[in-house]
């Protein structure tokens, strides 16, 4: 009895800390939420004043501006946006099942450690990869490398179409999974718009139309990086509640074995207790009867 008790006793002490764990994650995963969440407007608002910049300034260049980059190679890649680390339920292999789905062959590049392990462990060579921002002020920086690559690999000739895959947050339900095009970017919206008066220009207009693509992109991006950390958050912040109930349930029920076998446990004391003075009991009246004999 004393042994089952402990056993029940020692699980308690080590789901109450798993406990502790999980609603740290839960609640760091709600920060990190909340913050890509509030970031994302001003990165909307960002590529708002982009497009703005390119419908005005594509004008400046006639015709010449058609699309970016201008030739089709047939080289083209899925850029997946994937979690860093674990503890996302499926929303991972939803990602990543996502980026394959496209037909014909394209190159895989991955953005989040465990997107590019489950492709990996699949059998799907990557052609480039990276680790994704655990936190929102490294999202510039991962979103500027990866911008960098693309922009490298389409100026050699490497790369001329991109699709982009990346998890949505929906506010009271999982995650979603997103695919866009990225690449080739079509510019003749920009051009055939009413962009009214020509700007005034410091930089030459071929010059200038490349930088905004190049902003654009970037925005594009940006955007996509933070939705994907948003949701990463979300997803793993819908496991962690999951768990936490999950824990409350096991240890309610182990509180409730805990006082069960207690009572279990004083019962047998006090019975045994009542057996031994039932036998000393009788122990000292079988003495006081043989000394009055």
């Amino acid at each position: 009895m004393a042994g089952r008790l402990s056993d029940a006793e020692l699980r308690r002490a080590s789901i109450t800390e798993l406990r502790a764990v999980t609603d740290a994650m839960r609640s760091l995963a709600a920060v990190r939420l909340q913050q890509a969440t509030s970031m994302l407007e001003g990165t909307c608002t960002y590529a708002d004043v982009i497009v703005g910049a390119l419908t005005r300034a594509i004008p400046l260049v006639g015709d010449a501006a058609a699309r970016w980059p201008a030739e089709e190679g047939g080289n083209a890649a899925v850029l997946l946006f994937a979690p860093e680390h674990g503890f996302v339920g499926p929303f991972a292999e939803r990602l990543a099942e996502a980026s394959l789905a496209f037909s014909g062959p394209r190159a895989l590049w991955v953005v989040g450690s465990r997107g590019a392990a489950l492709l990996a462990e699949g059998g799907y060579p990557l052609a480039w990869s990276a680790a994704m921002a655990t936190h929102t002020d490294g999202v510039a920086a991962t979103v500027h490398r990866v911008a960098e690559a693309l922009y490298r690999a389409a100026a050699d000739g490497g790369l001329d179409r991109v699709d982009i895959v990346y998890g949505r947050f929906q506010p009271g339900s999982f995650p979603m999974v997103v695919r866009e095009p990225l690449l080739p970017l079509d510019l003749t919206p920009y051009r055939d718009a009413n962009h009214g008066e020509p700007p005034l220009t410091n930089l030459p207009p071929p010059r200038l139309v490349m930088r905004l693509v190049d902003e654009y992109v970037f925005a594009r991006l940006a955007r996509a990086a933070l939705e994907s950390f948003a949701a990463e958050n979300a997803a793993r912040l819908d496991v962690m509640m999951s768990a936490h109930r999950s824990i409350e349930s096991t240890l309610e029920e182990l509180t409730g074995v805990i006082s069960r076998l207690r009572q279990e446990q004083i019962t047998t004391e006090l019975i045994e207790l009542t057996s031994g003075t039932d036998v000393l009991r009788d122990g000292i009246a079988g003495a006081v009867r043989s000394g009055a004999g």
